[in-house]
């Protein structure tokens, strides 16, 4: 009777290399079971949990606003969170130009804020509202200390207040910060006019829609009349200035259009 003979049992080579190959797959298999173990025994424990969250930027609205907005809540899985349907929550809100929230370290969650800057205030029946680049509205002023704007008044229609919006978005910070007050006047030949009221005593009179493109010239404006006294300067169509004394003191004067830039004293020009 013939017998089979293994040949692998006669070559020890060939068989130190099976015997490898057996080892590599119960490492391999082991390591998975292990690693697995690890992940659900992290996920099952504190360690995976939501420990802190940090509001950065937030003015318009406090951080426990945005936290509670969010719905991220502490003790939740850090890994439940959508850092992206979050942030898309979060920017739905009055106020929020732009979110970011992210995960940090091992337990934190940060939520960066980027609101509307601020560029008015609203005086309605005796009440300064804040009012926000996209336009909105923020009630009781008084609550968002260190903010320095310009107040506006009379602004009824929507539209009105819309266009001064984007004229100051346009002002050099310089003249930005010398506006005190603009007061809506009415719309005359289909121009919206205003008034404006500056921290260095004078008066500019102007259309919304050119606004900003004419008071760019305001420091020059200004330095011509530096021995000058205060008055009214009017932009509206040419470059005028009148005194106080002759604009309210109901004297006759003869408006004299200077070049855009340059400005003529309406006492000088009788």
């Amino acid at each position: 009777m013939s017998k089979v003979i293994d040949i692998e049992e006669r070559i020890p080579s060939m068989r130190e290399k099976r015997r490898r190959k057996t080892n590599k797959k119960f490492i391999l298999t082991l390591t998975v079971f292990v690693l697995a173990l690890l992940v659900v025994l992290y996920l099952q424990s504190p360690l995976s949990k939501v420990e802190k969250i940090q509001v950065n930027g937030g003015m318009l609205h406090d951080a426990d606003f945005y936290v509670k907005e969010s719905e991220i809540l502490i003790g939740k899985s850090l890994w439940s969170v959508r850092t992206g349907d979050v942030e898309k929550k979060l920017e739905k809100l009055k106020g929020v130009q732009h979110a970011e929230v992210s995960r940090k370290w091992y337990r934190d969650i940060e939520i960066t804020i980027t609101e509307w800057p601020t560029i008015a205030y609203v005086e309605e029946e005796g009440q300064y509202r804040l009012v926000v680049e996209n336009g909105e509205l923020f009630p009781h002023a008084e609550t968002f200390p260190g903010v320095e704007a310009p107040i506006l008044n009379n602004f009824l229609q929507k539209d009105e207040m819309m266009g001064m919006i984007k004229q100051l978005v346009q002002l050099d910070k310089s003249i930005y910060h010398l506006l005190s007050e603009i007061v809506y006047v009415d719309r005359e030949g289909g121009a919206d006019r205003v008034i404006a009221y500056m921290d260095d005593g004078y008066e500019v009179h102007a259309i919304i829609s050119t606004f900003a493109e004419k008071m760019a010239y305001y420091p020059e404006m200004i330095a011509q009349l530096d021995d000058l006294e205060k008055g009214v300067i009017d932009i509206e169509v040419g470059t005028y200035f009148i005194p106080y004394r002759n604009y309210y003191g109901g004297e006759n004067e003869t408006e004299v259009e200077a070049e855009e830039g340059e400005m003529v004293d309406d006492g000088e020009a009788e």
